[in-house]
């Protein structure tokens, strides 16, 4: 018998996810582009997300108690193992790439002098070890964190009002809507990745509240993390925002609480915590996903097969070299990013449809 999670663990397994990907992905690639009206590009990315949920939903209802894996082949047959393939390759390549980011941030931030693949080796055994245990674990903490990041956060924003610059605000589309709007494919694509929800439905003990919880969680969580880096770019300013890897991370360095001298660090380490929650997720739906393709009888030996690539993600090609990796993160991966969250998606969305008809009408 399979171990249900309940509405609320599933928001903040979302939540935490929305918010530590926010924190370490998008703002590199984000910031430059659309400054201080990122907003629109962050709305335009949630509801993307939102978009995908709705049809996880309506399938995960349709199909009761299968995954993403499962009703994909259910539904377009041999074409939609092929899409499962694709799908588990996907949560692969968005741990690795989400992994390198991580020990990119903690080797420039924190301890530049650490290899990264000890920050590597580190995180893969810690979200092992939970993938390896089951969703249930991973939704506990969940919860716990989710507490702490939003605490952080509305700390962090109360304690900066006094330090906001509103004019670095100003004007509102100063190069038009055209920055925002391309902007917008950065925040759908690192988001979307929160498909893994076509993974985790048949574990939840209400599936009827899933699209519910999902908006719910994904909305709250791009709102966070957009007056975040607003906040941050009326402390610092636009340009200097733009010019660093890290506002959110720089912003806390600038801001002192009156009974905590270095939040920065605190706050790094609650999104640490929060990186954990995605990771351990990702490689849940991962493993899972692989042993229904390929018809294993458990998921824990594809943990125990996946963990080395994991650990390697920072000895990858582009760790070394800055344009790749600039190219890979900022052309590459939103587009096949979208192309599998909204497109396939869409696709057996569609297919699903036809063959609902088609079975009505006999």
């Amino acid at each position: 018998m399979k171990r249900k999670i309940s509405d609320l663990q599933f928001f903040f397994i979302i939540f935490v996810s929305v918010a530590s990907l926010t924190y370490f992905s998008i703002p590199t690639q984000l910031v430059p582009k659309a400054r201080q009206d990122l907003w629109l590009s962050m709305a335009i990315g949630a509801a993307v997300d939102i978009y995908v949920a709705y049809i996880l939903h309506w399938l995960g209802r349709k199909y009761p108690g299968q995954s993403l894996i499962q009703y994909s082949r259910t539904v377009l047959g041999p074409i939609g193992t092929l899409f499962g393939f694709i799908f588990v390759l996907f949560f692969l390549i968005v741990i690795v790439s989400a992994m390198w980011l991580f020990c990119k941030f903690l080797s420039t931030t924190l301890m530049p002098d650490t290899p990264g693949i000890i920050f590597s080796a580190t995180m893969t055994l810690a979200t092992g070890w939970a993938a390896y245990h089951g969703l249930e674990s991973i939704a506990r903490l969940a919860q716990f964190i989710s507490v702490l990041i939003l605490s952080a956060s509305v700390l962090l924003i109360l304690f900066s009002i006094r330090e906001l610059n509103l004019h670095y605000l100003l004007p509102p589309f100063e190069n038009g809507v055209g920055p925002a709007i391309k902007g917008a494919v950065y925040p759908a694509s690192w988001f979307g990745i929160c498909i893994v929800i076509g993974m985790l439905m048949p574990h939840l003990a209400n599936p009827k509240r899933t699209f519910k919880m999902k908006a719910s969680a994904v909305l709250l969580g791009a709102f966070v993390m957009t007056v975040t880096f607003l906040c941050s770019m009326a402390v610092i300013g636009p340009y200097m925002a733009s010019r660093i890897d890290y506002p959110i991370y720089m912003f806390s360095r600038i801001i002192h609480l009156a009974f905590f001298e270095r939040f920065d660090i605190l706050l790094m380490l609650i999104y640490i915590s929060g990186t954990f929650i995605t990771f351990s997720t990702l490689y849940y739906g991962a493993a899972v996903g692989a042993a229904q393709l390929f018809g294993t009888r458990t998921h824990r030996n594809w943990v125990k097969a996946f963990a080395i690539f994991f650990v390697a993600s920072p000895l990858l090609p582009f760790s070394n070299n800055a344009s790749y990796a600039f190219l890979f993160f900022d052309k590459w991966f939103p587009l096949f990013g979208l192309l599998i969250e909204g497109g396939i998606t869409t696709l057996i969305f569609v297919a699903a449809l036809a063959k609902d008809r088609i079975e009505r009408r006999r």
